[in-house]
């Protein structure tokens, strides 16, 4: 059983994978795997998510350029990024293994506690951003670990982000994503 304060525990919401051909990749997740449907969008995006500020590796991210595609796969999340400029986190892995799942997303509560939670257990952070909405997002340095890297979100309480996306509160409900 999960330990009531590890900030992870239950919050699973989307499984990032990098690919090379987002089209093929959508036809195969949707054709074999009854994944969908996508909703399609460019980072970063003036009609959808606007950033405040994004850095990988320490650096900021401004000329980090991706096409991405979200559908749910039953009641969990993927995340379909095709890389297309910038020396990225999902770059270096698509680089080093191929395609493949390259993250976990989890929503957190506490951004700052889960930073402060991983820093505790040797955990840094690689990359992060915050939405013009207020939502903040932080990658960690668990590859070595963990063969992908943990992803936070503390999705801002009047954030649009999660049904923009298609994740309806009884999705979310159902990935653990409702908890008190």
């Amino acid at each position: 059983m999960p330990h009531s304060n590890n900030p992870w525990a239950g919050r699973l919401t989307h499984l990032g994978i990098v690919v090379r051909d987002i089209e093929a990749a959508i036809r195969m997740y949707r054709d074999t795997f009854a994944a969908g449907p996508f909703k399609r969008f460019s980072l970063p995006s003036d009609e959808f998510i606007t950033f405040r500020w994004r850095h990988h590796f320490g650096k900021p991210a401004d000329d980090h350029r991706y096409e991405v595609a979200y559908g749910n796969m039953g009641s969990l999340g993927i995340e379909l990024f095709q890389c297309i400029a910038g020396d990225s986190i999902p770059q270096r892995f698509l680089d080093q293994r191929g395609e493949g799942v390259w993250h976990y997303g989890y929503d957190v509560d506490d951004l700052d506690a889960t930073t402060s939670w991983m820093a505790q257990r040797g955990y840094a952070i690689i990359g992060g951003s915050e939405h013009a909405d207020g939502t903040r997002m932080a990658y960690f340095d668990t590859y070595a670990s963990t063969g992908v890297y943990w992803q936070a979100h503390e999705v801002h309480p009047e954030s649009t982000l999660r049904t923009d996306l298609g994740q309806a509160p009884k999705l979310l409900e159902a990935a653990g994503g409702d908890h008190d």
